[in-house]
């Protein structure tokens, strides 16, 4: 280990080393250093499992690499300690649908903006209570606030959609808030981005590639509409030809 390298392994997160975090991380099993000195997390499902995170998403013109931001370097490097300097100036448009419908009515939505783009059912998600959202990403409030009231009038003027859809900006990703407390109040350490740009150049990278991205989000959906099956969302017979997943169950009167 290079003195360099070896000062920034040092830098403290609530009073543990960086390093410390590191090499705990791979103690347990969850990231693995290569022999290329690269760093990978470590999926532990049985090979040939397709991975789904219940989102389709589309990068668009946001360029934080948010997989290496918040699973690698949140998770493991800060142990969930401090939000990530590459995080500082991210804000989100959350549109809060009421059913598959509406999410698939702003998914329409979305392809008329170039900010990134993700959507999904949120029910088994213990940090959210929506059932369903959709998140645009941008760089800085003022952006936020600018694509805010351009999606704003395109969702009260869709037939699907409407007034009553609501919609919030927030800042970063959720988990940040649980762990870190309010975004309103984040500190930041400039030395974190020294140390960010080091980790960043030994990542190996998304863990999720392999398919084709069409066929996974064809698999997602799928996914969705037995979600909304399950929770009693019959929307999701516009996207199985008016069709019922399951036959109705066979009910009896209570009396003769």
């Amino acid at each position: 280990m290079s003195e360099d390298e070896d000062r920034l392994l040092s830098f403290t997160v609530k009073g543990t080393a960086i390093g410390r975090n590191l090499e705990q991380a791979i103690a347990s099993g969850k990231v693995s250093r290569r022999e290329d000195g690269k760093f990978v997390l470590v999926d532990n499902r049985e090979p040939g499992t397709v991975r789904l995170d219940g989102y389709i998403s589309r990068r668009g013109d946001f360029p934080q690499p948010c997989f290496f931001l918040n699973r690698f370097m949140f998770r493991h490097v800060y142990a969930e300690g401090a939000v990530p300097f590459g995080c500082r100036d991210c804000f989100k448009v959350k549109v809060v649908t009421e059913n598959l419908r509406q999410m698939m009515a702003v998914n329409e939505i979305a392809q008329s903006v170039a900010a990134g783009f993700k959507s999904g059912m949120e029910v088994d998600n213990p940090e959210n209570q929506t059932l369903y959202g959709s998140y645009f990403y941008l760089l800085g409030l003022d952006r936020a606030r600018a694509l805010y009231r351009d999606l704003r009038a395109k969702i009260n003027r869709h037939n699907k959609l409407g007034s009553g859809v609501r919609m919030l900006i927030k800042r970063g990703c959720t988990n940040y808030e649980r762990k870190c407390g309010p975004s309103d109040r984040y500190t930041f350490d400039p030395r974190q981005e020294e140390i960010e740009r080091h980790f960043f150049a030994r990542f190996a990278g998304d863990v999720r590639g392999g398919m084709r991205k069409s066929i996974r989000d064809g698999m997602q959906i799928l996914e969705w509409v037995k979600t909304a099956y399950r929770i009693g969302d019959d929307t999701y017979k516009d996207f199985t030809g008016g069709k019922d997943l399951y036959p109705p169950v066979v009910t009896y009167p209570p009396e003769d």
